[in-house]
């Protein structure tokens, strides 16, 4: 995956020589972002007043937006032990590579102060995911879809046509064995001779996860239709955990796919449900971005008196 500061900084920024005051540009809750904190995280000393500051100032927003929403809905906050431990890593990154922070980051002028801060939204999501794995609301989601949670143990193979998968399934069915087949015939190469491991349902194609947690063990099912053609499948096992054991390690059951869908789906509410203004010269704050006052802006400011 890549770096959060990516998904949540990524943007470029062009300077301007002009003038103006560390003035309150927005708020959330109560509060207060300054021209000056958006300016610490970029080189240089002024800003335009463009898309790309309207970006920014969204994305200091909505960590501002997050942060606080920890707090509310798990008494919780980011540990500053750990904003510091992952700084250091980038830090240290940087010194093995020769690389500045905008080379680092992918972020055109970055500062070592926009690197703190990848460095608190990295503590911020795994603060988050720590609480939203375990609250009561999403292992009733979880446990309402096993599929989510049921490891399978599968050997598929998979062909063009539906005809090619009944001639194969005739072939099993008389004796030949499964993995010979598969390695002759397959169009998956990533399954070596047909054999796809131990994987949680939910992360295969939803007809073939379907099959998957329906099969009788030991058993050719198929053919199954899915995007990638028709398949024949064995599962020779399928385990789900209970509660209590969902509960001892979290990350052991979850996929990478559902702890993503997990924090998103709390962003987006909290976003959503944010109590958040913007400066009205500046625009209107949307939970997808601020709304600029103006098309086209091109007025600069600066956190330098």
């Amino acid at each position: 995956m890549r770096r959060l500061s990516i998904v949540l900084l990524a943007l470029a920024l062009c300077f301007a020589a002009c003038s103006g005051g560390d003035e309150e540009i927005a708020g959330v809750g109560d509060s207060v972002i300054r021209l000056s904190d958006l300016d610490a995280l970029f080189e240089g000393d002024t800003l335009p007043i463009d898309d790309a500051f309207l970006e920014t100032l969204f994305r200091l927003m909505a960590v501002e937006v997050l942060t606080q929403s920890l707090a509310a809905d798990f008494g919780t906050v980011v540990d500053p032990a750990a904003v510091e431990e992952y700084r250091a890593e980038f830090e240290a990154t940087m010194a093995e590579q020769g690389l500045t922070p905008a080379q680092f980051l992918e972020v055109a002028n970055a500062s070592r102060e926009m690197v703190r801060f990848d460095a608190r939204l990295r503590a911020l999501r795994d603060a988050a995911i720590d609480q939203l794995v375990v609250a009561p609301e999403t292992l009733d989601s979880l446990f309402a879809d096993p599929m989510t949670l049921t490891t399978v143990c599968v050997q598929h193979i998979l062909v063009e046509t539906q005809e090619e998968a009944e001639a194969v399934r005739a072939r099993l069915e008389a004796g030949e064995d499964f993995a010979t087949v598969a390695g002759e015939v397959s169009l998956d190469t990533s399954a070596e001779r047909g054999d796809l491991g131990c994987a949680l349902a939910g992360t295969y194609v939803w007809e073939f996860a379907q099959a998957a947690m329906a099969a009788p063990l030991g058993e050719i099912v198929g053919p199954v239709q899915t995007e990638f053609g028709f398949h024949l499948l064995i599962v020779s096992e399928r385990t789900a955990p209970t509660r209590e054991q969902y509960l001892a390690d979290p990350g052991a059951v979850l996929s990478d796919q559902d702890i993503t869908r997990i924090w998103t789906e709390w962003i987006n509410e909290a976003l959503q449900s944010a109590d958040a203004w913007v400066a009205e010269r500046y625009g209107t704050w949307t939970p997808i971005g601020i709304k600029a006052a103006e098309a086209g802006t091109t007025t600069t400011t600066s956190s330098a008196g």
